[in-house]
């Protein structure tokens, strides 16, 4: 019996060559990449279709509408609320406002009519608003504003702004400035995230010929950065003098320098000097001295009830004889109502002072410093370390014939110790009360000799934390203590 040859094989069945796999792989390839460029490509379509609707729509009727529906109403710090109209051209570009207002508890205070601005907004991808140009047609300062009390301070600064030239024509109406006055404003500003910020301003009176302003400054983080050169002019007075809340019926002139080695400030109005500083500084050393007198201007009138009419100041910085990197610093402030010193070294490689600075402050009466009943006379002392950024401040207070929240002692006394670490203050406390008045609810629970313990934070968020306290009095014994949840919540 003869077997049955096998089939012939199929070309199914035949491996393949290596050749045909390179293929395949090949087109494969090919396809993956097809369909991600055609995924790519109409992402790519798709975002470029959204930005050019986006931007037709913020540029029509109904985009602007939005915009100027975003912009109503907002905070401007303690000066009030802003408010548009009229927006009209391309917000990416160039556009116009109708009129922008300013607004406090008492109404529209400030005015602007026919804003442009002429910018780009590419820049804002790298954190930086550029304009080339932001211009007004008029501005009027129709009164002085009503200030909102001081809120939490605000974050650091968001974008970088330069504007290339900025002009104006402003209005000062009596309600601002005591006098009226046209004046016809133009300069520069460039105000980076980080680094030194500068701005040049120049004003020139067109309804007092001859009358002008013109100011370049320049600050930064540190004092050396300062840099101002201000000259200000109105011979028979004017609205410049009327808005520091002096006569503008008397010549008024102000001059500023400070040039890197002189300090030179000197206001004076009619026969007045209210001001005056002269100095230097430089890498060997600093000399300052000056004082101000409060009396002549109604905007000063609070420094002349809580501090006096006058005050006086000095300041010194010398290098160390006996060892290189080091200078001592000492200051001293004069006034009816206040006075302070301090002494102490810096070492100059980083510009702070590990050994500490003895500081003293003293007044006659803390009721009239802070413009509420507190106490008679007061007094600090305490030593202070660090720098700018990160520092402690260690000493004692003294506060006599007290009267807080009702409760009365002969004197209050004890460690007061603050420590600041970049926004973050800490306060820490042991006070106790000798003679205390036992009248009243609070005072029936205090006693005459009462003791408080205190740990507090603010937080750089402006959150308060009190972290321990512990109170104890006649009628009184309070212990508690709080801090951050898991969350980061307060608790």
């Amino acid at each position: 019996m003869t077997d049955t040859p096998p089939p012939h094989e199929t070309g199914a069945d035949v491996a393949d060559t290596p050749a045909k796999k390179a293929k395949r792989k090949r087109t494969r390839l090919q396809l993956a990449a097809f369909i991600a460029g055609a995924t790519f490509a109409g992402l790519l379509a798709l975002i470029v279709v959204a930005l050019v609707g986006g931007r037709m729509y913020l540029v029509s009727d109904a985009g602007r509408e939005l915009i100027t529906s975003f912009v109503a109403g907002k905070k401007i710090s303690r000066y009030g609320r802003i408010n548009v109209e009229g927006l009209q051209g391309d917000l990416f570009n160039d556009f116009r406002l109708k009129r922008v207002t300013v607004t406090d508890e008492k109404g529209v205070w400030l005015e602007a009519t026919d804003v442009r601005v002429d910018w780009s907004y590419w820049p804002l991808l790298a954190r930086r608003f550029h304009a080339t140009e932001i211009s007004a047609g008029q501005i009027r300062l129709l009164r002085r504003p009503e200030l909102e009390p001081p809120s939490e301070p605000g974050g650091p600064q968001a974008i970088s702004i330069d504007i290339d030239r900025f002009s104006a024509n402003v209005e000062l109406l009596e309600g601002f400035s005591k006098e009226y006055g046209r004046w016809t404003l133009s300069g520069d500003a460039a105000i980076p995230r980080k680094g030194v910020k500068s701005a040049n301003v120049n004003a020139y009176s067109l309804n007092r010929k001859g009358d002008y302003l013109r100011l370049a400054a320049a600050f930064g983080d540190k004092p050396e950065d300062l840099r101002v050169n201000l000259r200000a002019n109105e011979a028979q007075g004017g609205p410049i003098a009327g808005s520091l809340g002096y006569s503008p019926d008397q010549p008024f002139s102000a001059v500023a320098v400070v040039n890197g080695e002189v300090i030179d400030v000197a206001v004076q109005t009619g026969q007045f000097r209210p001001l005056l500083v002269k100095g230097t500084y430089g890498d060997t050393g600093a000399k300052v001295s000056g004082y101000a007198d409060f009396s002549g201007s109604d905007l000063l009138e609070p420094f002349v009830e809580r501090i006096g009419r006058t005050a006086r100041f000095g300041f010194a910085m010398t290098p160390d004889a006996k060892r290189d990197g080091y200078q001592g610093v000492a200051w001293r402030l004069y006034a009816d109502n206040i006075e302070s010193s301090a002494r102490g070294l810096i070492r100059t490689t980083d510009n702070t002072s590990p050994e500490g600075i003895s500081l003293e402050l003293n007044t006659p009466s803390l009721s009239r410093l802070v413009g509420s009943p507190v106490a008679g006379p007061a007094a600090y002392t305490g030593v202070f370390k660090g720098d700018a950024q990160i520092w402690t401040l260690q000493g004692s207070a003294s506060l006599l014939n007290a009267d807080i929240a009702s409760y009365r002692a002969t004197r209050i006394s004890g460690p007061v110790n603050i420590a600041a670490n970049k926004g973050r203050i800490d306060v820490t406390t042991d006070v106790r009360a000798v003679g205390g008045s036992a009248a009243g609810i609070i005072g029936g629970l205090l006693g005459s000799a009462p003791r408080i313990q205190m740990e507090g934070a603010r937080m750089a968020d402006g959150a308060m934390l009190l972290k321990k306290i512990d109170a104890r009095g006649q009628g009184l014994t309070l212990v508690g203590s709080g801090g951050r949840g898991l969350n980061g919540g307060l608790n």
